[in-house]
This record gives structure tokens, sequence and C-alpha cells, in this order.
């Protein structure tokens, strides 16, 4: 169980037989905050592929075959920011939930960072874990106002 950028963790020993773990793509150009929130998640059970930038994670998105049920991004990150990810993410997967993150303040970060569920750095591992566990039992619901990447405004 390496942190090698899209590596997933197989979690058939944490799962009761025939159940499905959920999928998370974790994505932060932060190692140690990357590091920290896989480690977490897979402790918990969870499948997870990690990425170091928006694009390296849109491209392991595209790449993985099955369905992804919650990205945990960064929102501030080179290549790709969080907002313009979870735009695409949002568009290629209909149902996936997102969880933004930042060390800036939510009012810093501009309008379409607002419409996503927000997780303040640094957080309680606790808080993180809590909140991705309500998150997965949660029905999905569209975002209030559909975000828009920069490429497409």
């Amino acid at each position: 169980m390496g942190d090698i950028p899209g590596q997933a963790a197989n979690h058939s020993d944490l799962q009761s037989p025939g159940a499905r773990p959920s999928v998370i793509l974790v994505v932060d150009d932060d190692a140690l905050f990357r590091k920290l929130i896989t480690l977490l998640m897979r402790l918990d059970g969870h499948f997870v592929i990690s990425a170091a930038n928006g694009r390296e994670g849109l491209e392991l998105s595209r790449q993985y075959p099955e369905s992804i049920d919650l990205v945990i991004t960064d929102v501030e990150m080179p290549r790709l920011n969080g907002t313009d990810l979870c735009a695409h993410l949002l568009e290629e997967r209909p149902g996936i939930k997102v969880l933004a993150m930042s060390s800036a303040d939510m009012n810093e970060l501009g309008n379409p960072s607002a419409d996503l569920p927000f997780l303040p750095k640094p957080f309680d591992p606790e808080a993180l874990r809590a909140r991705v566990r309500a998150m997965l039992a949660a029905p999905v619901q569209p975002p209030v106002q559909a975000l828009q990447s920069d490429a497409a405004r």
C-alpha cells in the first residue's frame, strides 16, 4: 500500500463479503495532506485513488472504469484547481459527491467554490471521517448552481 499516485488499496479484508467499498478520489498538491487523507480513508475501508493535482485527478478518473463515490479535493492547486476539477467530474460522472478543502477562507476563493461542500484546513481527522461518512450516506443531490470550469466560461 504505497502512496504512488493512482494506486488504490485493496480492502477486501475490511469489508464484509460481497460488499463494495466506497471509492474515493483524493486530490491534493500537498503531499502531507494527501497521505493523511488517503490513510484515514483506507483505515475506514474505502478504496482510494490518489492524485497530486487536478489534471492528474481528472485523468485517473477518466481511466477508472467503475463509479467513484466521492472526490475530496484541495481548492487551490496548480495545473487544474479543485473547483474546475469538480466541474469536470460533475459533468462526466453525474452523481459523484464532492468535498472541497482549503486553508484559505471560503470568501477569498470566489463564487464557484461557495457551492461546494467545504472543509477548512487544517482539520481534525475525526471531523473529516465523520463528514465523509455523512456524505456517503446521504442521497445524491444536484448542486444548487452548476459549476463551470474556466474552459467553459
